[in-house]
């Protein structure tokens, strides 16, 4: 009997969360489309808009889950408390709080593929979009990929295989790392490869740090090697830093070797530790989130009606994930542990709805 209940509540919470879930997707998804839209040049058409939108709809379905899964577990088992349903349930002996785990399970059911999608497939449909975006309004070939960013600049190819984000006084900037450069001549072909550490404007031109040459003559190849070279391009640094995939859209893998390039080489890595711990414990969140709408949906309707009970829920979750971002900047901004920061809001709320229920199990 017990088994027959979990199944039954479970698959009432993931119809729940499903019909939520792709309701607000779709919801933001149409908000992006209408404020890409103004954006319409002659070069970034309408159809083009359209497809951006679509290859940034992952990394919005990844985003909005986390509120879903609250929303949708709240109204799938609302409706059986709404019909007496989870008091019959509790009147045959099924505690609360078994209750509650069996629409917990159903809500990591619908998590674990959702995990995939952010971690398979958001990052890149992502980075692809941003570089559609740009190359379109920019009249430049830009790729994005897995090997870092491509573009073309007169008739040399650049690809910045580290494109990193770093912190400072409260303001954001991006420092190219890895810097590769193709030389290309139109008639003879490739002419020289010059690799850069690093990459750097100071409002006037390009600078390259640490660069090594490859000049490729018709019967010899020579090296070079300089500290600091002037770099003349054409390519605009704000062009570039729009192009940048954020860490918080980035893959727990893509994460995790920046976190581990950063810190070979003594560089500023909160931002990345922030994201990284972000995306560990997202499960965690959603599972809070969802226990903690749990009570509300217990006691006599006489008390309260479903709707209220749905409103305080949904506001309670609101206000965890004010606390769980606020939580992890406050780690970050004074240096101290991220992953607790991170853990630390969904332990809290995880101990307290569980304490609730057992009040009366």
């Amino acid at each position: 009997m017990i088994r027959t209940v979990d199944r039954y509540i479970g698959k009432a919470a993931i119809l729940g969360i499903l019909l939520v879930w792709l309701s607000l997707t779709a919801l933001m998804m149409m908000f992006s489309l209408l404020g890409e839209l103004r954006d319409t040049t002659s070069s970034y058409a309408a159809s083009d808009v359209f497809w951006f939108v679509l290859q940034t709809g992952p990394r919005s379905a990844y985003q909005i889950f986390p509120v879903s899964a609250l929303m949708g577990s709240l109204l799938g088992i609302g409706n059986l408390a709404g019909a007496n349903e989870l008091v019959a349930f509790r009147t045959s002996g099924v505690s609360r709080l078994r209750l509650a785990a069996a629409g917990m399970v159903g809500a990591l059911l619908v998590t674990i593929p959702v995990m995939i999608v952010g971690e398979w497939v958001a990052p890149d449909a992502e980075q692809q979009a941003r570089a559609f975006k740009l190359s379109r309004l920019s009249g430049q070939v830009i790729i994005g990929g897995p090997s870092g960013m491509w573009m073309r600049d007169g008739s040399n190819i650049i690809n910045i295989r580290r494109p990193l984000l770093t912190e400072e006084r409260g303001e954001q900037t991006i420092n190219f790392q890895d810097v590769e450069i193709h030389h290309f001549d139109g008639f003879s072909g490739l002419q020289k490869i010059t690799l850069a550490e690093s990459a750097s404007f100071d409002g006037n031109q390009w600078t390259l740090e640490n660069v090594s040459g490859i000049d490729i003559g018709p019967s010899e190849v020579l090296r070079t090697q300089q500290d600091q070279t002037p770099w003349e391009s054409g390519v605009k640094p704000e062009l570039l830093e729009a192009a940048v995939t954020r860490p918080p859209y980035q893959s727990i893998r893509v994460l995790w070797d920046q976190l581990k390039y950063l810190q070979s080489n003594g560089l500023d890595d909160r931002i990345y530790k922030s994201a990284f711990w972000e995306k560990i414990t997202y499960p965690f969140a959603i599972i809070a989130l969802v226990l903690a709408g749990m009570p509300f949906l217990f006691g006599s309707s006489r008390q309260h009606n479903l709707g209220f009970r749905l409103f305080i829920g949904m506001t309670l979750g609101g206000m965890f994930m004010l606390v769980n971002g606020a939580a992890q900047n406050f780690a970050t901004a004074y240096s101290l542990p991220v992953a607790l920061g991170s853990v630390l809001p969904s332990a809290i709320l995880m101990i307290v709805a569980v304490t609730v229920l057992r009040r009366s199990v």
